[in-house]
């Protein structure tokens, strides 16, 4: 709680500005504005983007803070207290401060709370720790959009009360894993086919809002 709430989830969606995001992590030299699971130049890349101001075009132009403040509001959330895991590290560390000022700013009583990177990602895992926000980095093991999707939201990622936990966000959803299933054995005998499936899998899980990718 309260992002077990998919519209408070939806919220911090559309309120987070992106490119502040990327400015905060280098600029644009080294990132650029994404929200949806998989990233441009990945097999079934397709540009999409439900949260942003104006949407329509597939790709992020600006937060909407009233459609986040009236989403916060609609989902009863507003005013609970929420603390957001980041590591110590300087640059996560000023996007934790950010991401906090962010909660703050659509109705939520939030605060950082910075980790030592040796323990950070291992504590956000662990559903123990009841973390309710947090803020982690992934680079990809190798080139397959399942790599981001299945590994990332697949039911069988989630191992509660584990550090070793990659399904952060605890989503599981029994229509999507099957989808998922499904594209790995066609990316076996139809690498093509398999990336038009995975296109759709990036924006169900996209829709359901388990994270908000940044960049």
């Amino acid at each position: 709680a309260p992002f077990d709430n998919l519209k408070a989830r939806q919220a911090v969606n559309f309120a987070v500005d992106r490119n502040a995001v990327v400015k905060l992590f280098g600029g644009a030299n080294l990132g650029s504005p994404l929200c949806q699971q998989l990233p441009k130049g990945m097999p079934g890349f397709e540009p999409y983007c439900p949260f942003t101001k104006n949407p329509g075009s597939g790709k992020w132009t600006a937060p909407d803070l009233e459609k986040a403040k009236q989403l916060v509001k609609e989902s009863g959330t507003a005013g609970q207290k929420v603390t957001v895991i980041s590591s110590d590290k300087q640059q996560e560390r000023g996007i934790g401060e950010y991401l906090a000022s962010v909660l703050r700013s659509i109705g939520y009583d939030a605060q950082l709370k910075a980790l030592s990177s040796n323990v950070q990602y291992n504590y956000i895992q662990n559903t123990n720790n009841k973390v309710q926000f947090s803020l982690t980095d992934w680079y990809q093991d190798y080139p397959a959009p399942s790599d981001f999707l299945y590994v990332l939201f697949s039911c069988s990622g989630f191992h509660p009360g584990s550090d070793n936990s990659p399904n952060i966000a605890g989503y599981c959803d029994q229509k999507v894993e099957a989808d998922m299933k499904h594209a790995l054995a066609t990316a076996v005998t139809d690498p093509e086919a398999a990336a038009t499936e995975w296109a759709k899998i990036d924006k169900e899980v996209t829709d359901a809002a388990p994270d908000a990718s940044l960049f």
